[in-house]
């Protein structure tokens, strides 16, 4: 009981020193120096904190401490045995100082390359890019649902609401010292309290001054909860991208470290990750569970002052070819060839597994003097280990290559042409041709029996064909039916196929040209029938009927011979000719000589402007009606049309008009244009607006204006003030000399602080459609840029000059030319040597660059030099002439 009580005082006084104190000779200092050296102190200690043994106990616990050891052997001096397994390395203890805000770690990671992370070789390391998107940059993902078994302790931000008879609502930290202060209630000890136990607490605690909440039924309801955990300090070592200590949420796992840390590097090993707690290996995680089937069984939760651990990877093992996920792993001392494919994602379909490549660089103590390489391939069968259930057993440097089966089958023979159904069959012993036939489902009508052509390969591996007689082959004459071999082809042919040079074609006028095989008797009109579509109305009325031309080839001859005919008359056999091989016939369009598709256009007033087909006797009003009909501020009395007229002088191009527009055919009053303008191909119209009209001009007013939003303009010559005006004017909160006027897309060089404070009428300019002024609230930032150390964006400091904001920017660069500043109201001016002029909120300080120098031509500095002194000695000449005559 005694050490119990020296126990509490102990870590009651170790959490709330100053944060210096972190090995245990400065907290043993600091207990002698509070005067703490009897029991009867440590009982005064514990009653003024008023904390009972079980809230001591919790709390020691919650820090990782085992004061049974401090007590031993500061306390009462007595010796005491090394526990458990030797740390790895001595980690000082670091406290929290839970008085400062928890910074954000994500500053401290080192940016990842998005790619994955790969060899030379082009094989990614399996794993690695998990880390890459780092979900646990932000702290704030690290919060999730509270553990019931969840500890509370100093840092822990609590919300406590009761409502009822009374209402109360309260948020506040937990202390140093575990206690909670309540306004109105006192402090309440809660570190060390479950967050499942903590309700119960506060309610027993509270039932002193509000007596509702333990009444049955109860007249005031409690509710607890956690509105922020406390933070705790970690150490992230070993092959980690950002090692060293790392504040995270106490809610964090190892994972959760890992992540927040930046990750693994390369050269870190994925299969064991080490905790450690108070110098005492505690747990180990390997990721590959992680990776591959999704469990973190191992994942425990991170204590202050914990030990994360990351050690060397063990080995790397490529493997690459027929396999679902080529990379490069690692493995354990156990596990061998069938882990690392499992850990590849398995095997493909196509993978070859009789003869798998394995390259391997011979070991240090392997390798003999009397070889000159240091390595050698292995080439197992695959398939034999998982026979004998042999897992081959793999080392540092290893390249495993599956390779693809051939893209070749050993049963297959191919049949193509005149059968019903071509294509590849299985092969089976002893088939012949005419089982092969037969399984194709037979020959068709117009096969050819006196060939067939049987494709194989020598034992050379060439292609070579036999020609056969297919009537022999099947019959039963004297020649056997042929035997077949696997891989062999044959080819049936028809009667037309022979005849492959004899054909005839047909092009111009069609969607296509077009070959056809010639056979006897067939006839102009036959082949013109087939090809074109000669039925179609459409097609009558573009196709040139009048002329259509048969080239027939000239034996001895390298022309064709043209022979002109009539399409009317073949198409009504009046006329037709048998066709011979090789014949072309050539059909014309009507377009050669006369426009087919004729079209107006319209524009201006109407609603949809366009190009439109020309219609028979199509007036104004016809095309009027197709656009869609008159916008509102349309002029429709006339419209202008414009028709070409070539004189064939190059002077005259057009004849413009106006025309008269009638209204009552228009509107359907009249069924019959009276006097309408007839159009022609290619004529233009216009429908003018009504002289004086526009659409609404409209302009956008945004920020710190009492009104904002959009506005229409009165007239076209309403100002930027009356319409500021008309919007309530500026709010109190504006900082005018950041307005911003834009015209088109573009800020104009515009005060509007002059404007509207100093009454400057220069500045009050005509708005325009769709102009638009933005007026800020303060930015409290000046952005220096270009030629200076350290471009960055600065904190507005009143009156405050250019050169200042310069210096803190690290001053300017040897290559440093002019300075500008910008004003956010869009003016810009030039800074000379001499003058240093107050900065404006939100303006914009840019140093220039120096523009580079021009190369001097070699001896071109003699060459003026020569000259210059050449007029100078002749203008010396004649000053003494002259002075000499007078």
């Amino acid at each position: 009981m005694k050490r119990l009580h020296i126990a509490i005082v102990i870590f009651c006084l170790l959490f709330s020193i100053d944060a210096k104190s972190q090995t245990e000779q400065q907290i043993k200092n600091e207990l002698e120096k509070r005067g703490i050296n009897t029991y009867e102190e440590v009982q005064a200690e514990l009653r003024k904190r008023g904390m009972t043994e079980a809230d001591a106990r919790r709390q020691a616990r919650l820090y990782g401490i085992n004061y049974d050891e401090y007590l031993k052997k500061y306390i009462l001096a007595k010796a005491n045995q090394e526990e458990a397994l030797e740390p790895v390395t001595s980690i000082t203890l670091d406290t929290v100082d839970y008085t400062t805000e928890l910074t954000d770690e994500a500053n401290q990671i080192i940016p990842q390359d998005t790619l994955k992370i790969k060899e030379p070789q082009g094989l990614p390391y399996f794993g690695y890019d998990i880390f890459t998107n780092n979900p646990y940059a932000n702290q704030q993902a690290l919060v999730g649902n509270i553990d019931p078994g969840y500890i509370i302790g100093p840092g822990d931000e609590l919300r406590v609401y009761l409502w009822g008879e009374a209402e109360f609502q309260f948020e506040g930290k937990v202390d140093i010292n575990g206690n909670l202060f309540i306004p109105n209630v006192g402090q309440v000890f809660v570190s060390g309290v479950t967050y499942q136990s903590l309700h119960e607490r506060l309610k027993q605690y509270l039932s002193r001054f509000y007596s509702g909440l333990v009444k049955s039924p109860p007249a005031i309801f409690l509710d607890v909860s956690l509105t922020k955990l406390r933070p705790i300090r970690v150490m992230v070592m070993g092959e980690s991208k950002n090692p060293g200590s790392l504040m995270i949420n106490s809610f964090a796992t190892t994972l959760n470290s890992i992540y927040a840390s930046g990750g693994i590097k390369t050269t870190g090993s994925l299969r064991e990750v080490k905790v450690f707690r108070n110098n005492r290996f505690i747990s180990t995680i390997d990721l590959y569970d992680y990776l591959i089937k999704g469990a973190v069984s191992e994942d425990i939760r991170l204590m202050s002052n914990d030990v994360i651990f990351i050690q060397s990877r063990m080995n790397a093992i490529s493997i690459e070819g027929e396999v679902n996920r080529e990379g490069i792993y690692e493995l354990k001392g156990n596990e061998g060839l069938i882990d690392l494919i499992g850990f590849a994602g398995g095997l493909k379909p196509t993978a070859h597994t009789q003869s798998v490549t394995i390259k391997r660089i011979r070991p240090l103590l392997g390798r003999s003097k009397d070889n000159s390489f240091d390595r050698e391939i292995i080439t197992i069968n695959y398939n034999d280990l998982l026979l004998e259930g042999v897992n081959f057993r793999l080392q540092d440097g290893d390249q495993i290559l599956f390779d693809k089966v051939l893209d070749k089958f050993d049963n297959m023979v191919t049949i193509a042409g005149s059968v019903f159904r071509p294509g590849d069959y299985q092969y089976t012993e002893g088939m012949s041709v005419a089982d092969l036939i037969g399984t194709a489902g037979g020959l068709r009508p117009n096969t050819y029996f006196e060939k067939v052509d049987l494709f194989r390969r020598d034992r050379s591996g060439e292609l070579r064909f036999l020609s056969l007689n297919l009537t022999e082959v099947l019959g039963e004459g004297s020649q056997p039916n042929f035997q077949l071999q696997p891989d062999d082809s044959l080819k049936v042919y028809n009667t037309q196929e022979l005849k492959t040079l004899e054909t005839v074609s047909i092009e111009g006028f069609l969607s296509k040209p077009k070959t056809v095989l010639w056979r006897e008797n067939l006839s102009l009109y036959d082949l013109i029938f087939m090809s074109a579509n000669v039925e179609d109305l459409e097609y009558k009325n573009r196709i040139l009927t009048s002329r259509a031309d048969l080239l027939r080839y000239q034996e001895g001859k390298t022309e064709y011979q043209v022979i002109p005919f009539n399409l009317d008359e073949v198409l009504d056999k009046k006329f037709n000719a048998v066709l011979k091989p090789r014949d072309r016939v050539i059909l014309y369009s009507r377009d050669i000589n006369e426009v087919l598709d004729s079209y107006v256009t319209i524009r201006g007033a109407v609603k949809n402007e366009g190009r439109y087909a020309l219609t028979d006797d199509m007036t104004v009003e016809d095309l009027i009606l197709q656009a869609g009909g008159f916008v509102r501020t349309a002029f429709r009395d006339s419209v202008t049309v414009s028709r070409e007229n070539f004189d064939f002088s190059g002077n005259m191009i057009a004849q413009v008009r106006r025309v008269p527009t009638n209204m009552d055919y228009l509107l359907g009053a009249t069924t019959k244009p009276n006097g309408s303008y007839i159009l022609q191909h290619n004529d233009n119209i216009t429908v003018d607006l009504i002289p004086g009209s526009s659409e609404s001009r409209e302009v956008k007013l945004s920020g710190e204006i009492k009104f904002p939003g959009n506005y229409f303009l009165r007239s076209k010559e309403e100002t930027l003030k009356e319409v500021i005006t008309r919007a309530g004017g500026i709010s109190p909160n504006a900082y005018l000399p950041g307005a911003k006027f834009y015209r088109d897309g573009k800020q104009l060089a515009l005060s509007i602080d002059d404007l509207m404070t100093k009454q400057n009428e220069a500045f009050n300019i005509v708005l325009q459609p769709n102009d638009s002024i933005y007026i800020p609230e303060s930015f409290y930032t000046v952005k220096v840029e270009g030629e200076v150390a350290n471009p960055s964006l600065q904190k507005y400091q009143l009156n405050q000059g250019v050169k200042a904001y310069i210096r803190n920017a690290g001053g300017r660069t040897k290559n440093a030319h002019k300075i500008y500043i910008t004003s956010s109201n869009g003016f810009t001016r030039k800074v000379g040597w001499l003058s240093n002029p107050k900065v404006l909120d939100g303006s914009i300080i840019t140093v220039s660059a120096k523009p580079p120098k021009k190369e001097r031509e070699p001896g071109k500095f003699l060459e003026n030099f020569g000259t210059l002194a050449a007029i100078i000695s002749s203008t010396l000449t004649t000053i003494y002439l002259v002075e000499r005559l007078n």
